[in-house]
């Protein structure tokens, strides 16, 4: 009787130690995220709804099928934050001392000094992994961490290109966190927009990836009229 019982103990527990299927904490967790992510883009990160995000993912089942894809958005919201921060503490730098420099300008303005600041600037640094960075360019600074995949459309623009992903070689997620959770959409080689994408890479692409621009949703096309009877 007692071997029986330490027989059903160790069968138990193998059964435990199995991987779990998808855990619905990870499944509430994606679709909040994805749902802030797509109104705010960036700003998401700040919102108070984020908090709810991260709580979720950390009860996310280890043995489950999520699992990795809950620490990879973990990630992805840890970097998200952080860059969040950094951004507003800038902006809030330069209102400090645009405020300081009116306090203390001086009536008599020198026109030679007007003149100079009057003409434009080159502009803020272009981001060298956002919208228009060459694919070429970002896979030869990381030793080639992205890899193309399937082609998309757009569905109201018709903009067509290949969707690419982080591969899974080692240092990718260190040189390019920003694409951590995310597929980059690239038209003739460049960077066009990325998305939010948690699913797991897969084997072969499938023929095409159909995507949402970021306007308003494409009507459906008008049914086709039925024929008629004959003369």
């Amino acid at each position: 009787m007692r071997a029986a019982l330490c027989f059903v103990c160790l069968v138990a527990l193998a059964g435990c130690r199995r991987q779990k299927g998808p855990d619905a904490n990870y499944e509430k967790a994606a679709r909040i995220y994805q749902q802030l992510y797509a109104s705010q883009l960036d700003d998401a990160y700040g919102d108070p709804q984020m908090d709810q995000v991260v709580v979720l993912l950390k009860t996310v089942d280890s043995a489950s099928s999520d699992a990795e894809a809950a620490r990879a958005m973990l990630h992805a919201i840890d970097h998200g934050r952080q860059e969040l921060a950094r951004s507003r503490a800038a902006r809030e730098k330069m209102g400090a001392a645009a405020a300081a420099s009116a306090r203390t300008a001086i009536s008599n303005i020198d026109p030679t000094k007007v003149l100079a600041a009057s003409e434009p600037d080159a502009g803020p640094a272009q981001d060298p992994y956002g919208p228009g960075a060459p694919v070429a360019e970002i896979n030869t600074a990381s030793g080639g961490c992205l890899a193309e995949f399937e082609p998309f459309q757009e569905q109201r623009t018709g903009v067509s290109g290949s969707v690419y992903r982080m591969t899974k070689s080692p240092g990718c997620m260190d040189k390019l966190p920003g694409y951590v959770g995310q597929a980059v959409l690239v038209v003739d080689g460049r960077v066009y927009r990325r998305i939010p994408d948690f699913e797991p890479t897969p084997i072969a692409p499938p023929p095409q990836l159909l995507v949402p621009d970021a306007g308003a949703p494409a009507r459906a096309p008008a049914p086709a009229p039925a024929p008629d009877a004959g003369e």
